[in-house]
């Protein structure tokens, strides 16, 4: 099941760096700078939706670099009935 984080949460380090996940210390899931783009463009930005399509896939090595190194124990797992209503939209 894909990873709640990529659809729930961003996180910005004290330099601005927008990250997916609050285990990404070595920013290899970073978004952006918030110098170069705000929350709302870090959260439609075509890399995340790239990485969410692939969560959704089960493609989890193509959905950020640091998602194949994670347990799902930060963020959590999706449950189905989530997948169902992220998916609905396009069906």
């Amino acid at each position: 099941m894909p990873c709640k984080g990529l659809w729930n949460y961003l996180l910005v380090d004290v330099e601005g760096n927008i990250t997916t996940c609050c285990l990404d210390s070595d920013l290899k899931n970073k978004i952006g700078n918030l110098s170069e783009m705000d929350l709302f463009e870090a959260l439609n930005s075509e890399k995340l939706k790239r990485w969410r399509q692939a969560q959704l896939e089960g493609r989890f090595e193509d959905s950020g670099p640091h998602c194949m190194e994670c347990n799902y124990l930060a963020a959590e797992q999706m449950t189905e009935d989530e997948v169902s209503e992220i998916t609905k939209d396009d069906e």
